[in-house]
């Protein structure tokens, strides 16, 4: 098996993408998050390489701190003031905190979606849902293929244009003009476009009964392996979320944790911060949430040792 975890089955990777999305909407405990960020930067990092790191300091960190802004400025409930603003109103430690953790979620959320896009390309789409939702699948997975397909085709006109001396000058009219007849133009190709897809269709055979499939991808015992881990974390996962053992509330005071006999519990007055100690149950489903972050990473660079040694043995 090659590619790391790309080259795992496609239900292997649907699933996977599926579980930690929910469980990164679902959890809101300072710590699952911190572990869900840290997993999806380091795995879209691994994936998409300088254009990533482009993406992580100049899109989803600033997005991160504009939502903590944006969150902590608006929201005023809570009972621990930190100051008060110029309006009067109150900048509390509880809406900072619940701030941080809407931000660490939603870009956390989002690094996942993008690590969804590289692993799980328009061919594994079909090989899942073509055959449950064939019509469905065949739109969502055009959509995938156009917009890319699209974005890059308008770069094309634009620099064409360009190149022919087109653009006239660099005011904002005549910008606007150039932008607009940049989209005729692309409208124009699409419509020839989805001609010619559509006559390719009809010569393969698209809608006709008993028509048969064709799929490259296979069932290994990698794939066994992991669906296995995938099932197992989960269920860990959910039971811990049922025994309430990522338990964490914002409002009106910040309490991380239900309070357990094991363990010492801090507590900061100025703050009203309660930080319990995990119990049994907690540190359990925490392990295997930290599991099923990594998972394709570790995949991923357990492949990449795996290739070095057998370079160096050439």
């Amino acid at each position: 098996m090659s590619s790391g975890f790309k080259g795992y089955h496609p239900l292997v990777n649907v699933l996977f993408f599926i579980s930690i999305i929910a469980f990164g909407m679902l959890l809101r405990h300072p710590v699952y998050l911190v572990i869900s960020f840290i997993s999806s930067t380091a795995y879209y990092l691994k994936l998409s390489g300088k254009d990533g790191r482009k993406t992580v300091f100049r899109f989803l960190l600033p997005m991160l701190l504009f939502v903590v802004i944006i969150n902590s400025f608006f929201n005023h409930y809570g009972v621990t003031t930190l100051f008060i603003l110029s309006s009067g109103n109150n900048f509390t430690f509880e809406a900072l905190v619940m701030g941080i953790v809407s931000g660490i979620t939603v870009v956390s959320v989002i690094q996942w979606f993008f690590c969804c896009n590289e692993v799980v390309t328009e061919d594994k789409f079909m090989h899942i849902f073509g055959r449950i939702l064939p019509k469905g699948a065949l739109v969502v997975s055009m959509i995938l293929r156009f917009v890319p397909l699209y974005r890059r085709r308008y770069k094309e006109i634009s620099q064409a244009r360009k190149c022919m001396g087109l653009n006239g000058t660099d005011s904002f009219i005549c910008k606007m003009k150039n932008t607009f007849k940049n989209i005729g133009i692309l409208v124009s190709w699409s419509f020839e476009n989805a001609i010619e897809t559509a006559d390719s269709m009809k010569a393969r055979g698209y809608g006709l009964k008993g028509r048969t499939y064709y799929s490259r991808f296979q069932w290994h015992t990698g794939d066994t392996l992991a669906l296995i881990l995938l099932v197992l974390f989960d269920a860990l996962i959910i039971f811990g979320l049922i025994s309430n053992s990522a338990y964490c509330i914002y409002n009106p005071y910040v309490i991380i944790n239900q309070p357990s006999e094991i363990g010492t519990t801090y507590i900061i007055n100025e703050l009203n911060l309660t930080i319990n100690p995990f119990g049994f149950l907690s540190i359990i489903s925490l392990i295997a949430f930290t599991l099923l972050c990594f998972l394709p990473l570790t995949i991923d660079l357990k492949e990449d040792i795996k290739w070095h040694r057998l370079q160096s043995k050439i």
